[in-house]
């Protein structure tokens, strides 16, 4: 876990916050559950591919780059395996972009209430993986989830302010 943390965090923290942002924006601009579900996966799918490639040719340019540049005798201090690195990115990915996504698969609550769901889903998730990030590398526990958690507040309620503004300006009738 501890050589994946980095991939991990990110991966699951830019999934999450990222379709909460969009998904955020596409409530306040006024969508319907179903327009929300399919686009917040598209978005999940294209996040998940382009994460994991932009995961797997950095890490072989930070390989590459480490190995063009030391001593041939002196052991790494990080062991690289682009494809492994690849493939724990896009699975924490796509993990955190299915948490705001999830409530609005449930076609008996609206928009509005599935928004507050997807929040406290996300919120949650996210409080609990900056615990974890914490607890692997020795850091304080509460101070590490709520940084997490209030970093993703704020991008969340960006997209939703984005989302009033557009559906203002553009007149989205869904």
């Amino acid at each position: 876990m501890a050589g994946a943390i980095r991939e991990i965090v990110f991966g699951a923290e830019d999934g999450a916050v990222q379709n909460t942002a969009l998904i955020g924006g596409m409530v306040g601009a006024g969508l319907t559950n179903r327009v929300i579900v399919i686009v917040g996966l598209i978005n999940a799918i294209a996040g998940v591919l382009s994460m994991s490639m932009g995961t797997y040719l950095s890490s072989k340019a930070e390989r590459d780059t480490h190995l063009a540049t030391t001593d041939a005798n002196v052991s790494p201090t990080r062991t690289f395996s682009p494809g492994r690195d690849a493939a724990v990115m896009a699975v924490a990915y796509a993990g955190g972009a299915l948490v705001p996504i999830t409530p609005f698969t449930m076609g008996f609550i609206s928009p509005s209430q599935a928004i507050r769901v997807a929040m406290v889903a996300t919120g949650l998730t996210l409080f609990a993986l900056g615990v974890g990030k914490a607890i692997v590398s020795r850091q304080k526990l509460l101070r590490s989830g709520l940084e997490m958690l209030l970093l993703a507040a704020a991008a969340g309620i960006a997209g939703y302010a984005l989302g009033v503004a557009a559906g203002a300006m553009f007149g989205v009738d869904v």
